[in-house]
């Protein structure tokens, strides 16, 4: 009975499909974000993975992906959605000297600031009150002490902070004179999300609320992540455990995303500077079920709407 269960999970896991194939790169503009989302989505159900380039504290001054989800896109979104998991955790003292070092090493290393984190709470808040039940991942004691104690291994460094990353982070000295892995920090993020998206599929969820909303950075949601990054990604897996009923939609603030060099190599780059307009938010879709939606840009910010070190 056993060897047949397991041999009729591999035959699902064979038809599984696929994440599809991408396709040209064309831009289209929106009044708003939540027309934007709804353009993309139409009656869809099943997980949308939203993804960003997380702000920090030079970019503090700016309107965050962050609280433009959390104003402009959930309130959209909430009467069809049944959960919502964001990729943060709670520091909740009961790990000890493991956990308060990793805790502070992050927090001077990512130099989040103070905002990100209210809005963060008042993100899975405004959840809870429109009916969408919120989760977060729960970072283990075993999970601390290896991320404080271990000396990361060759080739473990993470890649250069990108456009699709956002949280690639160097490995820096830790609060209390240990070192924190961050390329292991972004593997137990990913099977965190991983395990959280399997959980909340298979949760209830009525007809009306045929949705899960997982909330990110845009590393862990790419469906078609480069080699060097696909470790660091729920979303293929999920594709496939969802059989297609996933979708990968990127949050970008061009105050955030234009600081960084690699962003001018992205697809939806060129299609976005042809297509944007003053107001505006625009839409450039990747594949069927992929997309990046830019926001309107600051008149005040960079004029010539080009990444930093690209002529």
């Amino acid at each position: 009975m056993i060897a047949w269960s397991l041999a009729a999970a591999a035959a699902v896991l064979a038809r599984a499909p696929s994440p599809p194939e991408p396709v040209a790169p064309v831009a289209r503009t929106f009044a708003t974000a939540a027309d934007a989302i709804r353009s993309l989505l139409g009656d869809a159900g099943g997980v949308v993975a939203f993804g960003e380039v997380h702000q920090d504290a030079a970019t503090a001054h700016v309107r965050s992906a962050l609280v433009r989800f959390r104003d402009d896109i959930l309130p959209a979104l909430a009467p069809r959605a049944s959960h919502l998991i964001v990729e943060t955790w709670i520091a909740r003292g009961d790990c000890g000297r493991d956990e308060a070092r990793v805790t502070a090493d992050v927090q001077a290393t990512t130099e989040r600031p103070p905002e990100t984190e209210d809005a963060i709470v008042s993100l899975l808040r405004r959840a809870k009150e429109s009916g969408v039940a919120p989760h977060i991942l729960e970072v283990t004691c075993d999970e601390y002490a290896a991320l404080a104690n271990s000396e990361p291994s060759e080739g473990s460094e993470p890649p250069a902070r990108s456009s699709r990353g956002g949280a690639a982070l160097p490995h820096a000295k830790g609060a209390g004179g240990g070192k924190v892995d961050y390329a292991r920090l972004l593997d137990i993020t990913t099977r965190h999300l991983e395990v959280a998206v399997r959980q909340a599929a298979f949760l209830p969820r009525t007809p009306e609320r045929p949705l899960v909303l997982v909330y990110g950075g845009a590393l862990h949601n790419d469906l078609h992540p480069a080699r060097a990054l696909a470790a660091y990604s729920f979303a293929p897996a999920s594709y496939r455990m969802m059989r297609g009923a996933f979708r990968e939609v990127d949050l970008y603030v061009p105050e955030l995303v234009l600081r960084l060099p690699s962003v001018g190599k992205e697809g939806w780059f060129r299609a976005w500077r042809r297509g944007a307009a003053p107001g505006r938010v625009v839409v450039v879709p990747r594949s069927d079920h992929s997309a990046v939606v830019v926001f309107p840009r600051d008149p005040s910010g960079n004029p010539n709407g080009k990444p930093n070190g690209n002529p």
